[in-house]
């Protein structure tokens, strides 16, 4: 069988670069690529970007893909258009408040352009490069027959991407046609030195047997921080282990492009006024062009930025400033890497750097990020003898000695920056070194997994306020090497759906090792699911094993407990669309303890409660009785806000045996209806959550088998609005279909089901603007509707409504899903000509409509944010209130449970919002 060619691919946010393995020596593939609308070059550098042209532009049609163009022409060109361009699709994979698997990119500006321009996933875009590379490489070796699909392909990513971004990127690969082995981008930029043979390690080894090399990878979207380890070993070979990775930092080239395009926009713009989003784009483009030119050392003194307008005003309406040489190193110097002392930690900016979507870190100091890596994992012995600098920053000598000297200020003394290839092509050659290594060719590095991996268990008891994990894959795993975890037996309800908690962290603790959740120390994923095929009657005894993919990802499966040749194995898989959509909640397994069990004869006298209602005695229970269920299960179990999600989901279940009763009197189905919201609320956090959803959506468009009864319909539209977060995009739909009659103008002409009344028009609103998954131009016409009542109407309840609907932070939908912010804009401009003393729930929806986001697409106008903030002064507003609206503020719990309008169920908590 003829040996596989190793191909090494670095998916950067910026450039794309192939590397190839020849006569066991590596070279780069020349890509070729639209550098205008009809001329084809090859270059090294296959620029990260996307463009669709507009209908009627020309563009050689045989460099489509799909509808959309792809390197330095979608780069140069894309820039000049208006949300046609696609940047930085890469961090889009590591950002979970959005669904990545949805078309969100380019990053909206506005409802009706978000209608008519092209739109792609994250996923899909980063597809689409690799499928380019895979055609060049196709092209290219066309003669031969060789197709990249058939060779080893190392894709590399940023070694803080966790898991789901991981399984995203092979998702990526796997629907370009390619089957990739991940390797992280400080690794593949060491194996590049590596390569070049010991010489290229003398100065670190030179005062001794042993190196420590920390690597900065600084790239267009990510910085990357590891630290290395090489040392000699028996006979004098060199071995290699990695002791340490960075978190997750979303920080790179984008930012300083960013910073440098608010610089530029406080000359072209008078403040408060900015830039629309889409021309800010296009300033942003400017100053990447403009950076990269005054970076280098012969650089001219001087660069102009030219923003042309659009239309038949192109250059009339144009603007134009320039940046300096000396503005620009000043900035990166000063404001990304400047002098600070070891240990310093992150300073939260308070107002946030306003970006596009992506939620960037808030302390741009590169280096303040670097001593705190460094005082954490290698101060005192362990300090850094070396540097490896990797990304296009540092083909900047300032940049790289002035990083030399902040590290050597730590040490003591010097610290040598080890020599390696060029900064923009190390890492696609360090790939190829890695694949190289994998079939014994050269010396790999060793070290596993970077972070243990922890199952989340859910709380013995009631009184229990912070779950356990327990670790399934220590820190230091090395690939294809299983890990069982048998010191606990679980069991698994088969023939459904299960979800488990799961958790990354760097702390060393061994397979098996049962710890206290604490946030500080864990950080968690995207749930694991499974549907179970039922293997055995009720529930199956498993124990689970772990292991480091060869691929690089988490392979975790749930494994038979009674020794067997044919135990049965059933693997589990992240719920990507769970994690993609800002989901993030805790997704807890069964309990170690069912309520059953731990609660004992008081759940079998609620369950008797339960049943004297809806259970199948003819003679009925006695009125007295029903109404008072509630009341009874409060008195076995504590006040309703106690119980947790187990004691809800467990009573829902009771419940849901005896729903065809709930017809049997008014009272009968006004409770089902209350218990059932209460008991199942938010509709999401349980591994059979979807299913009973599912179930309890079953009953939505059947009549009330009592209709004349408004309190029945007041708790079936509150129970609705509970379970909201569990409904997914189509069932909301559905849900919008049946509201819309009650909320439309008259000449729409909707009619109102006759299987529904006008009751509680009041509920249906609220549950009407809890509807965050209908799409942002239909829940902004459910805005405008409620806006215009408010002109006839003083019930504060319509501006608590719109508050929710124009919130610029959803509680549990995709960010993406926001309604527009011009369209808020003008709902704004309505409430503040309102007398807000008149109104109690003015203040809070203003606040939400306007909150800082930190994203430019999302945010209000600087000038509606001020005239917010001078109304709240003028109401006497406090503090707390008034800080979202001037900066950029994470939810406290207080808000959160507010936010939601009562307490949530013990152990759920939904996705922190961007910092």
């Amino acid at each position: 069988m003829e040996r596989k060619n190793v191909v090494g691919i670095d998916l950067g946010t910026t450039n794309t670069v192939v590397a190839l393995e020849v006569d066991r020596s590596v070279a780069l593939l020349e890509l070729p690529q639209l550098v205008s609308a009809t001329q084809v070059a090859a270059r090294p550098l296959l620029p990260s970007f996307l463009y669709a042209p507009p209908p009627g532009e020309r563009v050689d049609a045989a460099w489509h893909c799909d509808g959309w163009v792809i390197g330095q022409h979608a780069r140069d060109r894309g820039g000049q258009l208006v949300g046609r361009q696609v940047v930085s699709a890469k961090s889009w994979l590591s950002h979970a408040a959005v669904d990545r698997a949805a078309a969100i990119l380019p990053w909206r500006f506005s409802d009706a352009e978000a209608e008519e321009l092209p739109r792609i996933s994250p996923v899909r875009a980063s597809a689409l490069i690799l499928r380019h590379v895979q055609r060049c490489y196709d092209a290219e070796f066309a003669e031969s027959g060789s197709s990249l699909a058939e060779q080893h392909v190392v894709l590399t990513v940023p070694a803080s991407f966790d898991a789901v971004a991981r399984e995203l990127t092979v998702a990526a690969a796997r629907e370009a046609g390619l089957e990739v082995v991940l390797l992280e981008e400080p690794q593949a930029a060491f194996y590049d030195l590596l390569s070049g043979g010991e010489s290229r390690l003398a100065h670190a080894l030179a005062g001794g047997e042993e190196a420590r090399v920390l690597v900065v990878d600084v790239g267009g979207g990510t910085t990357d921080l590891s630290l290395i380890r090489a040392r000699r070993g028996q006979n004098e070979e060199l071995e290699v282990d990695r002791l340490a990775v960075g978190k997750h930092l979303l920080l790179g080239g984008d930012n300083m492009d960013l910073a440098l395009a608010h610089i530029c926009e406080q000359r072209l713009v008078a403040a408060p006024e900015r830039l629309a989003p889409a021309r800010f784009a296009q300033l942003i483009a400017a100053c990447r062009r403009v950076k990269e030119r005054l970076l280098v050392d012969d650089a001219a003194d001087y660069e102009p930025i030219t923003l042309l307008g659009s239309g038949a005003k192109l250059v009339a309406a144009a603007l134009k400033t320039k940046l300096s040489k000396a503005e620009v190193r000043a900035l990166v110097l000063d404001g990304f890497f400047p002098q600070v002392a070891l240990g310093e930690r992150a300073r939260p900016i308070r107002g946030g750097m306003v970006a596009f979507g992506l939620p960037y870190e808030r302390d741009v100091a590169i280096t303040r990020h670097i001593a705190a890596f460094v005082e954490q994992h290698a101060s005192g012995a362990l300090r850094p003898t070396a540097l490896l600098l990797n990304g296009g920053v540092f083909a900047s000598r300032l940049v790289v000695e002035r990083t030399q000297d902040v590290v050597a200020s730590w040490c003591g003394g010097p610290v040598p920056v080890l020599e390696a290839s060029s900064p923009h092509w190390a890492v696609a050659r360090g790939a190829v070194a890695y694949g190289q290594a994998l079939n014994g060719i050269g010396t790999r590095i060793g070290g596993g997994s970077a972070r243990g991996f922890y199952l989340g268990l859910a709380p013995q008891s009631s009184g229990t306020d912070r779950g356990q994990a327990i670790c399934v894959l220590p820190r230091g795993a090395v690939e294809e090497q299983t890990h069982r975890v048998d010191q606990r037996k679980f069991e698994l309800t088969v023939g459904k759906p299960v979800r488990f908690e799961l958790f990354t962290s760097d702390r060393s603790d061994a397979a098996g090792q049962l710890i206290t959740v604490k946030p500080a120390e864990l950080v968690r994923l995207a749930p694991l699911v499974a549907t179970l095929p039922k293997i055995a009657d009720k529930s199956l005894r498993v124990v689970l094993e772990a292991r480091l993919s060869a691929v690089g990802t988490l392979d975790l499966s749930c494994v038979e407990a009674q020794p067997s040749d044919d135990a049965k194995r059933i693997a589990l898989s992240f719920d990507l669309r769970a994690a993609a959509s800002g989901s993030a909640e805790p997704d807890m397994r069964k309990s170690p303890v069912s309520p059953a069990a731990r609660y004992g004869k008081r759940f079998e006298e609620a369950t008797t409660a339960i049943v004297g209602v809806y259970g199948k005695s003819k003679q009925g229970a006695h009125p007295r009785q029903v109404k008072g269920l509630v009341r009874e299960l409060e008195r076995i179990f504590g006040k309703r806000h106690t119980w947790d999600l187990e004691l809800n989901r467990a009573l829902f279940d009771r419940l849901w045996l005896h729903h065809r009763r709930r017809r049997r009197g008014p009272d009968h189905e006004r409770i089902f209806w209350q218990l059932a919201g209460f008991c199942l609320r938010p509709g999401t956090g349980h591994p059979q959550d979807a299913q009973r959803v599912s179930n309890l959506f079953g009953l939505l468009t059947g009549r009330l088998a009592h209709p004349q009864q408004p309190r029945s319909w007041q708790q079936f539209w509150i129970a609705w609005r509970r379970i909201a977060a569990g409904l997914d995009e189509a069932a909301q739909a559905v849900v919008r279909e049946l509201l819309d009659p009650f909320f439309a103008p008259s000449e729409r002409k909707l009619k109102i089901p006759k299987a529904f009344r006008n009751d509680s028009r009041a509920e249906m609103l609220e549950l009407a603007s809890w509807l965050e998954r209908v799409p942002s131009t239909r829940r902004a016409e459910l805005g405008g509707w409620v806006l215009e009542r408010t002109w006839t109407e003083r019930d504060p309840r319509l501006w608590t409504a719109l508050g929710r609907i124009g919130a610029r932070v959803p509680v549990y939908a995709s960010v993406h899903q926001v309604v527009s912010a011009s369209k808020v804009d003008r709902w704004l401009d309505h409430l503040l000509r309102e007398r807000w003393q008149d109104i109690p729930t003015a203040a809070r929806a203003a606040v939400s409509m306007c909150r800082v986001t930190g994203d430019r697409a999302r945010d209000v106008s600087e000038s509606t944010r001020l005239r917010v903030q001078r109304k709240l002064v003028k109401l006497g507003a406090d503090e707390q209130l008034q800080r979202p609206v001037v900066e950029l503020v994470a939810f406290s719990e207080d808000e959160r449970r507010e936010r939601y309008g009562e307490d949530l169920p013990m152990g759920l908590k939904l996705a922190d919002d961007e910092d």
